[in-house]
């Protein structure tokens, strides 16, 4: 059984890994303390409106840009190399603005999504550790 945590000591490849994955896979690629999530994905088109409950979501613009549409705020647009913090249980939808778009955010391990809809289409959206 490996004890080390995830991603401990291995070199990854942000394009390679995400490489033949559909837009919205996310893969953790290393867990810090064993309580925080580094996710690395290529996004596209609008995700649905939903929120987080048990924690706080960052984000960093890789390739591309980004646009986060928040309840009660302004849109924050980010581009390469932009980042931003969305405090959990704000009501947010992030936009790819361009194909392509790669990101990396942070958040805590089993981070909750609760949408604003009942079924909304996610996509290929799925989360899982990259082995």
């Amino acid at each position: 059984m490996n004890t080390e945590p995830l991603g401990a000591f291995k070199l990854f490849n942000v394009m390679k890994t995400l490489e033949g994955h559909p837009p919205r896979t996310n893969f953790n690629v290393f867990r810090l303390d064993d309580k925080y999530n580094l996710r690395i994905a290529e996004v596209t088109g609008r995700f649905p409106w939903h929120r987080h409950t048990n924690g706080d979501e960052g984000w960093l613009i890789l390739k591309g840009a980004l646009q986060i549409d928040v309840e009660g705020r302004e849109p924050i647009v980010m581009r390469q190399f932009e980042g931003t913090l969305i405090p959990k249980g704000h009501r947010h939808s992030p936009i790819a603005l361009e194909e392509g778009t790669v990101v990396a955010v942070f958040n805590v391990n089993g981070l909750e999504h609760e949408f604003k809809e009942d079924k909304p289409e996610t996509g290929a959206f799925s989360e899982a550790d990259v082995a």
